[in-house]
């Protein structure tokens, strides 16, 4: 069974993506080896590793942060 979303580890990785530009540039380069180490649900990793900003809101990403991320909101 999947845990439950991780609400709060979604929220402080778009705020590091955001924040950080070195690690923003390693997520860029190879968004799998970027996030191997976070706590995600293999879902929020899909939506992360897909830039897939509409599915990392509906799993509790807040809009403002996914739109402010240089790139990620392009996609």
């Amino acid at each position: 069974m999947e845990p439950a979303v991780s609400r709060y580890e979604v929220n402080s990785l778009l705020y590091r993506l955001k924040k950080d530009p070195e690690f923003r540039a390693r997520f860029d380069r190879d968004a799998r080896a970027a996030l191997a180490d976070a706590d995600l649900t293999e879902a929020e990793r899909e939506a992360f590793v897909a830039h897939d900003m509409r599915r990392i809101n509906e799993l509790g990403g807040y809009l403002h942060l996914v739109m402010s991320i240089p790139g990620l909101a392009a996609h």
